[in-house]
């Protein structure tokens, strides 16, 4: 019963989000806005710049870079308290390194396929002295890691920057 529950608030949801949408872009064609439709059928680029405080921090690197190994935990880590009290979980992308400090920026860069994700260090870690550096679950969906384990990476301390106006 609640499963059939969540499903008809799901769907209600879908279809008032639809409505909204489509009612949006009717009032837009009246009003002469008629956005530039490429082959893809979406606007230009240019509609969808987020606000200037809505962009994303950049980071600056602070720190020396460090190249090594990495590998992810979860299964049943998820839960358990890390070494700052907060408890492991699998939507945001955190981190166990040795030596840096607790609640620094880092930025994890998969030498295997150029993808970086910005962690936040919150655990000691990993007891492999063959690894640098142990990734949450959500930061090796980032990193596309999942399925190899163990990958070679960058990582460099960073500080958030002020977003560019």
């Amino acid at each position: 019963m609640r499963m059939q529950r969540a499903l008809g608030v799901s769907f209600a949801a879908l279809v008032l989000s639809t409505g909204a949408f489509t009612q949006e872009a009717q009032s837009a064609d009246q009003r002469g806005n008629t956005p530039n439709r490429g082959s893809a059928g979406f606007g230009s680029p240019d509609q969808y710049i987020a606000p200037a405080s809505r962009q994303p921090p950049t980071f600056q690197v602070v720190g020396r870079r460090e190249v090594g190994r990495a590998s992810w935990y979860g299964n049943w880590h998820v839960g358990r308290l890390t070494a700052t009290g907060e408890r492991l979980d699998t939507a945001h992308p955190t981190a166990a390194h040795r030596s840096l400090p607790m609640h620094s920026l880092v930025k994890v860069t998969n030498l295997k396929n150029g993808r970086s994700v910005v962690v936040t260090i919150n655990d000691r870690g990993p007891v492999s002295r063959r690894l640098s550096i142990d990734l949450s679950p959500r930061a090796a969906e980032e990193l596309s890691m999942r399925h190899d384990g163990v990958v070679p990476v960058t990582i460099e301390q960073v500080a958030v920057a002020r977003t560019q106006q």
